[in-house]
């Protein structure tokens, strides 16, 4: 069974359930019943089991998180109900077919149509670096996926860069809109890479919680960046919470090093932008 722990009649009898036995696991309590023809196992996953319960399924960011995508952060439940079905629940509706609910959690294609209506660009482009960072989908799927979305849905598809984490992209995306280019996945060493690389040595690693949150991930991040502050490097470490919380302050900064000419070797210099923004 699908680890999401939500069934149809449908999945139960292709899995060898007759009907005989599935109702003696509703009797014993190995199943539930949600609402006609849909079940849950005790382990179900609670935002599957609400979507079912409310008419739809979960889609858009919620099926999204499910299948391992790096989403942004929210406690809504994002469902997406058929066209035919009238649910009480605000639901999310995806650029191009809405196919029927014939899952509890939305496949990939049609969670990522959804949040493309969902989401502003920032945060869109958050989704897409993910996908192909996680190999979840091809830059050809992506825009395949979304031709019936507005052009400039689709032209978002181009700032992508395969981030491995969603701060990772916001912080890019930010920089970028200032005129600033920041490279990412950069290899400074055989076995030394970089989150995001800034002229010739600034450095910037955008930590989150889920890669970075135990001690001896913190004790392997700080030997890191103590080898490249020897080799020269200037190392800013931004936490996920800083990057949401505190943008101002952080991007207040980053721009003084670089209109300081600290982002390049001391011998180096890079044309600033006519629009007199400072280029990486």
């Amino acid at each position: 069974m699908q680890d999401h722990g939500v069934h149809t009649r449908k999945q139960l009898h292709t899995r060898g359930f007759n009907p005989s036995q599935i109702r003696t696991a509703v009797n014993r309590g190995r199943l539930r019943r949600i609402r006609p023809g849909w079940f849950a196992t005790p382990q179900a996953d609670l935002n599957a089991v609400r979507a079912v319960a409310l008419g739809g399924c979960c889609g858009c960011i919620s099926a999204l998180r499910h299948h391992g995508v790096w989403v942004p952060e929210t406690t809504k439940l994002h469902m997406r109900a058929a066209d035919h079905i009238t649910v009480k629940h605000s639901s999310c509706r995806p650029f191009g077919a809405n196919p029927p609910v014939v899952s509890a959690v939305d496949d990939i294609d049609t969670a990522t149509r959804s949040a493309a209506r969902c989401l502003n660009d920032e945060q869109f482009v958050v989704v897409l670096d993910s996908l192909l960072h996680l190999k979840r989908a091809t830059e050809h799927q992506l825009r395949t996926w979304l031709r019936q979305a507005p052009l400039r849905v689709q032209r978002l598809v181009d700032m992508t860069a395969e981030a491995e984490a969603g701060t990772e992209t916001m912080t890019r995306l930010r920089l970028r809109a200032k005129g600033v280019r920041a490279r990412t996945q950069v290899w400074l060493a055989a076995d030394c890479r970089v989150d995001l690389l800034i002229g010739d040595r600034l450095v910037i690693e955008c930590d989150s919680e889920r890669w970075h949150g135990s001690w001896e991930a913190r004790e392997r991040d700080l030997a890191r960046d103590r080898m490249l502050v020897a080799k020269g490097f200037l190392v800013i470490r931004l936490s996920y919470r800083q990057i949401h919380d505190q943008w101002p302050l952080i991007e207040r900064d980053l721009l003084q090093i670089i209109r300081d000419r600290r982002h390049v070797w001391p011998r180096q210099r890079t044309e600033v932008g006519l629009s007199g923004a400072p280029r990486g």
